[in-house]
């Protein structure tokens, strides 16, 4: 049996959420059961409300490397003839799945030194511009969802209040950038958006800042509580 390679992702903020028994359902509807992440955050998480998705079970499976060739993987086994399977690739990288299905929590400090290993780098060597053909994920956005999502919510950014055309005049008139409350990389599937309270509008400040660190994209109102911290502070 062919066991895909792992590839760890930096969520340990995420993963720290859950309980050790919420590590271990989790694996075991997706490996076992091949739930996916919707089905395993409302029916494993318990967490009923919309703006979750299945990104905080992304997340847990991300931190410990489990993408989506493992989904379904051990459907029909027992947890026995999985953790067997795992130890004759005699690999370690399979250490932290065979703890969770064995009924034990991984090593955080093992898994955090697999994510963060780096080498040295002299910055001397490194020059840009070469052109490179690089293969990616496109998530496509529809046009006439931004549209509707500005007639609803406005072009006056949701966070800062900032506004194009009260700034810029007629070239910032009826520009706004639209944001989506959960970030489509972190869905597993094709969904249906409401523009009304799937969407939202921010400045290109803002949106920047919301997602500029990938493990831990902010809320419209986490980031109106910085922003309103910051302010506080310029104005003592």
């Amino acid at each position: 049996m062919k066991i895909p390679i792992l590839e760890r992702e930096d969520r340990k903020r995420e993963y720290g959420y859950f309980s050790t028994e919420q590590h271990q359902a989790v694996v075991d509807a997706y490996l076992f059961k091949g739930m996916s992440f919707r089905k395993i955050k409302e029916k494993i998480l318990g967490l009923d409300s919309d703006y979750f998705r299945g990104w905080r079970v992304r997340s847990i499976l991300r931190y410990l490397g489990i993408g989506t060739e493992f989904k379904g993987l051990f459907r029909g086994m027992t947890v026995a003839q999985a953790v067997d399977e795992l130890k004759q690739t005699a690999s370690v990288d399979y250490e932290d799945i065979i703890a969770i299905l064995s009924g034990r929590e991984i090593d955080e400090t093992k898994c955090e030194s697999d994510i963060q290993s780096e080498t040295a780098i002299d910055y001397r060597t490194l020059k840009e511009g070469r052109r490179e053909l690089i293969y990616t994920t496109r998530y496509e956005r529809s046009p006439i969802l931004r549209k509707r999502a500005i007639q609803i919510h406005g072009t006056t950014c949701m966070a800062c209040e900032f506004n194009f055309y009260k700034f810029y005049g007629a070239r910032g008139k009826d520009y706004i950038e639209v944001h989506h409350l959960t970030p489509l990389s972190t869905l597993e599937e094709e969904f249906e958006i409401n523009p009304a309270t799937d969407m939202a509008v921010v400045c290109s400040n803002c949106h920047r800042m919301i997602h500029r660190d990938k493990n831990t994209i902010l809320s419209i109102d986490e980031l109106k509580q910085i922003i309103a911290q910051n302010h506080f502070h310029c104005r003592q």
